[in-house]
């Protein structure tokens, strides 16, 4: 996925699932971690990477 599509995806699943989103791309990362979706699970990481990214944005 672009960097830009990562984002959109972060922002909407933070959306839908609040301050569990975090959360639930660690679920699928794991899940894809266990069954050897390498890439999808860097996807998943990168995701987590840009969530915790927004959250340092809404604190300053």
């Amino acid at each position: 996925m672009q960097n830009a599509t990562i984002i959109e995806f972060a922002r909407q699943l933070l959306v839908i699932h609040g301050v569990k989103a975090s959360e639930e791309a660690q679920v699928h990362e794991r899940i894809c971690v266990k069954y050897g979706a390498r890439h999808t699970a860097e996807t998943w990481r990168s995701v987590q990477a840009a969530l915790k990214d927004m959250k340092g944005n809404c604190l300053h």
